[in-house]
């Protein structure tokens, strides 16, 4: 569906002097930084091709417009959302209605998710950025300091969102991550005239898939060649280190995940985290399971089945040994425990929360599994530092 901003503007003024008014002040200035907008950009016919992610794909479907179509990763075969990118500045004509349509490059993006600012990072478009969800969890310096400073503001996220706010500063686009249908506020959003963009990543079992949702955010603002660039660096490096542990024998056991009110969430046997293991050729009970997410397990059962695992891929909140028995004091059962050979991915997380694991990990599969390798095989790279993941001591 395509909808209209200024449109949505008239609706927010009753009575024809007061829409006339604001017609000559607040629609004209939008229309004299479009119409001021007509240098058409070339890159916009580059075509990033995709090699792992199965949750997106992206077609030239005319001259000066394109189709990206999100796939719903709960519901295999059907649309999640599609899109329909115009190249801003071209003439075009007759594009199909049964999507929304974005005029790329996008000038100004409300990213809603960690992972989102993390790429627009590595795009060189974090300037975009005139909007994140909350003030406390953004690791990158400079963008928390514009974020201190007003430059960008805070909108919520989920029940939190502001949906006044978000309309008020008025993005080109508004990306969020999408979680099983479209709610009532998003819906709402693009009833205002503000394209919404479901970034569906997580759903993604390989960490190279993940990361190759780059080139979804790319498309918006043109860089898919800049995408495309960074993407296969990083896949030529994942596979270097795959070569690295080809021919070594399977590494320690491991225990992973962690207990929250009751259910301990365990990554399944195809999972982000999985993958990652078996890459590394660590010793990992479940990797038979066919679970994609978590799989919830009673603390019973994990203890029984894993109360001696070598390794501890722990809570993501942790930064010392202290840490664990304060949030389960049954923790201090488990062999990996006693022998403090516990690992969680928090050296780069401030003492607000904000963790750059969320921001920029998903953009650096190849460094989180340099680190995986480090902690399941220290021998392969004894110079080594971890980045991502920390002993806790």
């Amino acid at each position: 569906m395509n909808f209209v901003k200024s449109g949505f503007l008239v609706f927010l003024f009753i009575g024809v002097g007061l829409f006339s008014s604001c017609q000559s002040g607040v629609n004209k200035n939008k229309n004299n930084k479009k119409a001021s907008i007509a240098i058409v950009d070339p890159s916009f016919y580059y075509q990033a091709n995709i090699k792992y992610a199965k949750g997106f794909q992206i077609k030239m479907l005319q001259k000066g417009v394109k189709e990206l179509i999100v796939w719903d990763p709960w519901n295999p075969g059907k649309i999640f959302q599609k899109y329909y990118l115009k190249n801003r500045g071209e003439d075009v004509k007759n594009i199909p209605e049964d999507g929304l349509l974005v005029e790329v490059p996008v000038k100004s993006i409300a990213a809603l998710s960690s992972t989102q600012v993390g790429i627009l990072k590595f795009l060189g478009v974090d300037d975009k950025i005139v909007a994140v969800s909350l003030p406390d969890r953004i690791y990158d310096e400079e963008l928390d300091k514009k974020s201190k400073e007003g430059k960008i503001k805070t909108v919520g996220h989920a029940e939190t969102l502001n949906f006044e706010k978000i309309v008020e500063i008025d993005p080109d686009l508004v990306m969020v991550a999408g979680f099983m249908k479209i709610t009532d506020r998003e819906t709402k959003l693009m009833q205002a005239g503000l394209p919404v963009a479901y970034n569906i990543e997580w759903m993604e079992a390989s960490p190279l898939a993940r990361a190759e949702w780059v080139k979804f955010i790319a498309a918006f603002f043109n860089k898919e060649a800049e995408a495309d660039k960074h993407f296969t660096e990083v896949d030529k490096n994942y596979s270097r280190l795959k070569s690295l542990v080809k021919n070594v024998d399977v590494g320690p056991t491991i225990l992973a995940g962690y207990n929250f009110k009751g259910t301990w969430y365990m990554p399944g046997g195809q999972s982000y985290m999985a993958q990652l293991l078996r890459d590394g050729k660590a010793d990992y009970c479940w990797f038979s399971d066919s679970t994609s997410g978590s799989m919830p397990l009673s603390f019973e059962v994990v203890y029984d089945k894993q109360h001696d695992a070598d390794i501890w891929f722990g809570p993501g909140q942790c930064r010392t040994m202290e840490d664990l028995p304060a949030l389960d004091e049954r923790y201090t059962l488990f062999e990996s425990y006693k022998n403090k050979r516990v690992y969680c991915h928090t050296k780069r997380m401030k003492e607000s929360g904000a963790n750059d694991w969320y921001e920029s990990g998903v953009m650096q599969p190849d460094i989180v599994f340099k680190d995986i390798i480090k902690i399941l095989h220290p021998e392969l790279l004894p110079d080594y530092e971890l980045y991502f993941y920390q002993k806790l001591k």
